[in-house]
């Protein structure tokens, strides 16, 4: 087991494992903020449903935190691999950094611009009371549907959380192609259908995610509250 963990093939595995079960989770995590759009009832019930799930909650917490500190460590000894191998073979890598995508050559800035973002979410939603004053829309507490339509009423924090779609998009975008071919899934006729698959996937939630600060933004109470039609 050792060796393997100590393996550049086992440390690509598990960063592709915890990155396929990251990117389902984004995927459910979006069709569950899409509920913002049907207004503050139907987002608040959706927030309600997931605290009284008790201990399947908790377990799923604790395992995206174990997925997400694994799939960062990982890549981390990964970077660092990779670095020694380049310092060992001098030029002779260099000369290939040009033949890989912008989303591969930008994955060490973004996957820190995610984290960065990722701890800034946490203390902007998950970990704030959902019941307090900046809740409060028109003297009404909508709750987790106020503190949201209230946060992006600000264009600095509509501006960060699209730049850290952006980051999350690119990354989707390499990471879903690195998973296939972790794995092995790479042929010539396939390869080109993965990319393909990839950069919808990593557009399609960066887009989803970002549209949501956009919409709140804009839109004013009555019309979000009819869910904006």
């Amino acid at each position: 087991m050792a060796g393997y963990l100590s393996s550049s093939i086992g440390r690509k595995q598990i960063v592709a494992v915890t990155g396929l079960f990251l990117t389902l989770f984004l995927i459910m995590h979006l069709s569950g903020n899409f509920l913002i759009y049907k207004g503050p009832d139907a987002y608040n019930a959706y927030a309600e449903f997931l605290e009284h799930l008790g201990t399947i909650k908790i377990l799923a917490r604790v395992g995206l935190i174990v997925f997400f500190l694994t799939h960062i460590t990982f890549t981390a000894l990964l970077v660092i691999d990779n670095r020694k191998a380049r310092g060992a073979q001098g030029y002779a890598v260099s000369n290939s950094v040009g033949k890989r995508s912008l989303a591969t050559r930008l994955m060490p800035y973004t996957g820190t611009l995610v984290l960065a973002y990722l701890l800034f979410h946490l203390c902007d939603y998950t970990l704030a009371d959902h019941e307090s004053v900046r809740s409060l829309v028109n003297g009404q507490n909508l709750g987790l549907y106020g503190l949201v339509y209230n946060s992006f009423k600000n264009p600095l924090r509509v501006a960060f959380y699209v730049l850290g779609m952006i980051g999350i998009g690119l990354h989707l975008v390499h990471a879903v192609q690195s998973i296939v071919q972790t794995f092995g899934f790479n042929h010539p006729r396939y390869t080109p259908l993965v990319k393909k698959i990839s950069f919808v996937v990593g557009v399609g939630v960066a887009v989803g995610f970002a549209s949501i600060p956009f919409y709140m933004h804009f839109c004013t109470m009555s019309a979000c509250s009819l869910g904006g039609y």
